[in-house]
């Protein structure tokens, strides 16, 4: 009877907590300054191989960043790190908002890819600690899609605001931004602590974290997995980058901006929603599968025809934010408890470290011809790449199976 109640108490926590964590997600949303921030640099007088390579220094900051954030996530607390995550992500927003050359920019950038690896791996092995106390793991997809769904939700109405704010002074949508970061950290403070026992988290050290993460990237279907949804995350990364500039160039007017990303943020809200009956019906193995070739194919076709790259920009929208909580179910199937978040922020490095050279490479070539001509050609070469990762080593292989539904289970391959 005992049991039964403590069970019970335990649910309800967990339910509550799932609650908050919405709406934590809810308030990290970049609405503000996704439709303005690359224009915004550009209207500073940089050049597009200066953004490439911004962007390519904060993603190499956050490689640097992943994997001491994931173990501190285990280490400290993971609640901690949110808040810590937060306060330095608007730090990097009234950074953005000021500054007016590359080293300002630089700085704004470096200490934005901080506060984003604080929290990255750690937000979600919270999440699914606190789901598999309760019994319920095999529902992290459904929950994280529709926490995802409702930050879009929030994106779209903020997008509208941003671009409008932005008409009037370019620093409002970066305050606008901050603010909603503020929230962010009520919202932590309502959120209970890490799952995991703390006895053995004070017992988790770097020299334990090591063989942990190296006996799970030892598994040959996670090791293949891990790179090729790695290098499909890195390219989707790329399109982000590089979405306003091409929107321009495909005719669409810098004051309808707001609107293009708060259709972006709506559809990706909708479709994200039902993450979980994507995970049902389509499977996480043949949607990392088929996702790549149907973005690569849009891609590929995009030059000819602005409604085909308008939907090829949707598209990679929707792939992005759908694949996320995919992959983090299925890595968080495999992963034990102690030692989650420093395993998913070790996967995050490896995505960061394609997402560099994506980066750096881009800027270049969008310089020589154009940021759609540039999208095209680095989609050749993720669609290669993906090819030769196949038939290597199968991703997501039929007979390495999920164990969502099972606990908080390690890496296990069917007999």
């Amino acid at each position: 009877m005992l049991a039964e109640t403590l069970f019970a108490t335990t649910v309800e926590r967990a339910r509550s907590d799932v609650r908050r964590y919405c709406l934590y997600r809810a308030t990290m949303s970049q609405g503000f300054i996704a439709p303005v921030i690359i224009e915004y640099v550009r209207h500073r007088g940089l050049s597009y191989s200066a953004i490439g390579l911004l962007t390519a220094l904060f993603t190499l900051t956050t490689l640097l960043g992943e994997v001491p954030a994931g173990y501190l996530g285990d280490r400290l607390g993971r609640r901690s790190m949110l808040v810590a995550g937060s306060a330095l992500t608007i730090v990097a927003m009234l950074t953005f908002g000021v500054s007016r050359t590359f080293a300002g920019f630089l700085a704004a950038y470096v200490v934005w890819a901080v506060g984003i690896v604080l929290r990255s791996g750690v937000a979600a092995a919270w999440l699914y600690d606190t789901l598999t106390r309760a019994g319920e793991g095999d529902a992290f997809t459904v929950v994280q899609g529709r926490a995802k769904a409702l930050e879009l939700a929030v994106s779209a109405v903020t997008a509208l605001l941003g671009a409008w704010m932005a008409t009037k002074n370019w620093l409002y949508p970066f305050v606008g931004n901050a603010g909603l970061y503020l929230c962010s950290i009520v919202a932590v403070f309502g959120l209970s602590t890490s799952g995991g026992g703390r006895s053995d988290a004070e017992t988790f050290t770097p020299v334990d974290a090591l063989p942990v993460v190296r006996e799970f990237l030892s598994i040959p279907g996670l090791r293949s997995f891990v790179v090729y949804s790695g290098l499909f995350t890195a390219y989707l990364g790329l399109v982000a980058t590089f979405t306003q500039p091409i929107a321009t160039g495909i005719g669409i007017d810098i004051s309808q901006l707001g609107w293009l990303y708060a259709g972006f943020s709506l559809v990706s809200a909708v479709v994200t929603f039902f993450s979980g009956a994507i995970e049902r019906i389509v499977g996480i193995r043949w949607w990392f599968l088929s996702a790549p070739l149907c973005v690569g194919v849009l891609f590929v076709v995009a030059p000819s025809s602005p409604l085909v790259a308008l939907f090829a920009l949707f598209a990679c929208r929707v792939a992005r934010n759908v694949s996320k909580p995919l992959r983090e179910q299925y890595l968080n199937a495999h992963a034990d408890s102690i030692g989650r978040a420093t395993i998913l922020s070790t996967v995050g490095m490896i995505s960061m470290a394609f997402m560099i050279g994506f980066r750096a490479l881009g800027g270049l070539i969008a310089n020589v011809t154009s940021p759609i001509t540039m999208i095209v050609i680095t989609n050749v070469a993720m669609l290669v790449g993906l090819w030769l990762l196949v038939v290597v080593e199968s991703p997501v292989p039929k007979d390495v199976v999920p164990s969502a539904g099972s606990g908080d289970g390690a890496g296990t391959e069917a007999g």
